[in-house]
This record gives C-alpha cells, structure tokens and sequence, in this order.
C-alpha cells in the first residue's frame, strides 16, 4: 500500500502530523484482519508492506484514509483541503518481486535525499528487522536524546489515549505499549514474517542496496497493475458505449451486480482503466472491484 506524493497533497505539514500517520498504522492493524509487515512515512506519502486479503487490505486502506482525513480535517489549519489517496499492489508467488518491495518500504527515506539510513529513521520500521543482541528502540528516546520507558496504553487517561488514537471509536488492545506519544510497532508488526522474506542476513544487505534496474522493473509493474486515469468526461463515454454493446444501455444503473462486474472486467481489459475509476464508472465498491477485476 502506498500513496504518489503528487496525488497525496499536504499529507504531512508537522511533527504531530508525523505522530497520527505513524500511529493509524497501528490503529488500523488492530481494527482489521490485516497484519502489517513494515512501512514507512514521509512528508508526501506513506509506504506498507500488508498480509491478507484483497478485501481485507481494501478495508484497511480506507480505514487508514478516512482516520487521517478526518484528523487533517478537525486538527489542523487548512485539513478540509487535503488530498489523499492511496493504491494496492498485490504480490502474488513472484518472490523476487516481493524481496524487492519489502526493501522499497523501508529504504524511501534514505533513497528520497534524507541524511539518515533506515534503521535509524524514527516514522518507519527499518530498525525492527535482523538485530542482534540487545538494542534500544529508536522510538525509545526523545527529541534530546534521554531514553523512555513504554507504558501500556490501558494506563493512560482517556484524554492522552484519545490523543494517540486519534479516534473515539477505534481502539487498541490495552496491553499494547506506547512511548513518547507513539504506538510501538512490536505491537503489531510481524517481524518474522519480513526476515522469512529474505531467510538471511547476507540477502538481506544485497536487496538493501538494490540497483537502479531493479527498483525500475519493480515500479514499472506497479504502474501497470494500477493502470490509467482517463478523464472523468472520456471515461464515462468509454463505459457508456461498452455498457451499450454488452447490454444494450448506457445506464450502469440499470445494470444488475454481474453485469456491472463483466463491464469492469471489460473495461480494465480493454482500456486499462485503474480501480478507482472503475469503481466510479460502474457504481461498485472498490472492494468489490478489487476481488473480482484483474
């Protein structure tokens, strides 16, 4: 799951931005049937690496983009005119593809131009994986370097547990730790499952530092899974005339629930149109779309 900076306006404007970004990872995680693997937050975009379902992680993404919006929306200056929409990219068998995603997650902060690699980069997961020994969590310490003990968030006072929720619906099992206003990712993020991902330390550091074909091979494939956005005004009269050969209408609202999936089918097929629009186009939700359009 990720967002492209040039869709996701304004994501990140602050530190407390950073907080609620960080923090809906794990939010999310404990509110669906999805474990996360690893991520990483920017100023323009999130990345994660999820386990589950098409629809399982289809909910977790809207989950995650609506508890964002509505925080950008009621706390901060300027929320209402947030853009922000993410994608998902499914895997598959092709475990050379997946090597390489897993890293992608984790190594954008560095890559991007920051002055830091990814095991010490505080808004992502990058510390988490092949440690040996005995270390102290970089969400450990505060902004002058002095080190916190986490606490439960069942200790907290609703008003602080509220905060770091960011939502009076949403919780989080009472057990879970948090530490300097953050919800600890050893909470929820499935550390074994990454380092299966690679088996060894050694194939590990060889996809750490992958080349610039590889990154391109990967990227070009996410652009062609998430496909094309025609404009609104093109893409309805596509969708009209298809509905029309295969149904004899131009109204999708007239069709039922199979046609409405053969066009989408037909209309991905044929045009290449991205699962949001089409969503849009044949009045469907894009779990739906997600499930039975490839």
């Amino acid at each position: 799951m990720c967002a492209k900076g040039a869709d996701s306006r304004n994501f990140i404007l602050g530190e407390s931005d950073f907080f609620t970004a960080f923090n809906l990872v794990g939010v999310c995680a404990a509110n669906t049937n999805v474990v996360v693997v690893s991520f990483s937050i920017e100023e323009s975009h999130p990345h994660a690496l999820l386990w589950g379902t098409c629809e399982d992680c289809t909910k977790y993404k809207y989950l995650y983009e609506t508890q964002y919006i509505h925080y950008a929306a009621a706390g901060r200056s300027g929320g209402s005119d947030l853009v922000f929409r993410c994608e998902l990219y499914p895997i598959g068998d092709d475990f050379d593809y997946l090597r390489n995603v897993a890293v992608y997650t984790i190594i954008q902060p560095t890559k991007d131009g920051k002055q830091v690699m990814p095991y010490d980069y505080r808004w992502g997961t990058g510390s988490m994986y092949f440690r040996t020994g005995h270390h102290t969590p970089v969400w450990y310490f505060d902004d002058k370097g002095i080190i916190h003990q986490p606490v439960s968030i069942g200790t907290l006072g609703k008003r602080e547990r509220n905060n770091i929720l960011h939502s009076r619906i949403l919780s989080v099992p009472d057990d879970w730790l948090v530490c300097n206003g953050l919800i600890l990712p050893d909470n929820y993020v499935d550390v074994g499952r990454f380092e299966s991902i690679y088996g060894t330390c050694n194939r590990f550091r060889v996809y750490l530092s992958s080349t610039k074909s590889r990154e391109e091979a990967m990227l070009a494939r996410m652009a062609e899974y998430r496909g094309v956005m025609l404009e609104d005004i093109e893409a309805r009269k596509v969708c009209g005339e298809l509905s029309r050969q295969l149904f004899n209408t131009r109204d999708t609202r007239k069709l039922d629930a199979t046609q409405r999936i053969m066009l989408a089918q037909q209309l991905r097929r044929q045009f290449k149109l991205a699962f949001r629009q089409l969503s849009t186009l044949v009045r469907l939700p894009e779990t739906e779309i997600r499930t039975f359009v490839r």
